[in-house]
């Protein structure tokens, strides 16, 4: 099952409890910073009888998420949606040819958030939480049989912090940046991603 279909089941799990007062809605456009640990791809490399090999790996792009959640009180929420993390690429050159990757991922969150409200306005906050994520990587060589693609589900912690601005009484504008390792298993490989957020919140 694709995580992503999970998301309004993970918005309406946390918004069942919910009173309107407390309940928001939050999208975002994210950037994705994933640093990919390439060994997996190395060693598979390798094996097949790569030789004389050079690898190298990049990781940005943009993608969105989509949350919601409960505010108890203005210190205190909980929060659930989706999150696309993006991918991550692999290049690597041998004996004979070269070979191109990626590992990418994506998954439904839940975290706790803690606010310090600075003044009416503004506010900043940490949150923890855990990411279940989907995680598939794929590779592709020249003259080598290699695993083509393999996918995985993984539950990792999330890490974040932020601020959010009060626009108007029902509208946030809001910033985050959030923290994943380890994305991934010795199967498919593993990536880490920082990813910045930017988007609008609706308080009902």
């Amino acid at each position: 099952m694709k995580f992503r279909y999970l998301a309004p089941l993970a918005i309406i799990l946390v918004s069942a409890t919910a009173s309107a007062e407390g309940f928001y809605v939050l999208g975002e456009v994210t950037h994705s910073n994933n640093s990919l640990k390439r060994s997996t791809f190395d060693n598979e490399l390798t094996a097949a009888g790569a030789t004389s090999l050079s690898s190298s790996n990049k990781g940005g792009s943009n993608q969105w998420r989509l949350q919601g959640g409960y505010r108890f009180s203005p210190n205190l929420a909980v929060e659930a949606g989706f999150i696309d993390f993006g991918e991550a690429k692999y290049s690597a050159a041998y004996t004979g040819g070269t070979a191109q990757g990626k590992l990418k991922a994506a998954g439904v969150d839940v975290a706790a958030v803690l606010s310090l409200p600075l003044t009416d306005s503004f506010s900043v906050f940490g949150k923890a939480g855990i990411v279940a994520a989907r995680v598939k990587s794929t590779l592709v060589a020249d003259a080598l049989t290699v695993n083509g693609s393999t996918s995985t589900n993984v539950v990792r912690p999330l890490f974040g912090l932020g601020a959010s601005y009060k626009l108007t009484q029902n509208v946030d504008l809001r910033a985050d940046f959030d923290h994943v390792s380890g994305l991934g298993k010795t199967a498919t490989g593993k990536m880490n991603d920082n990813m910045v957020s930017l988007g609008v919140g609706y308080n009902f």
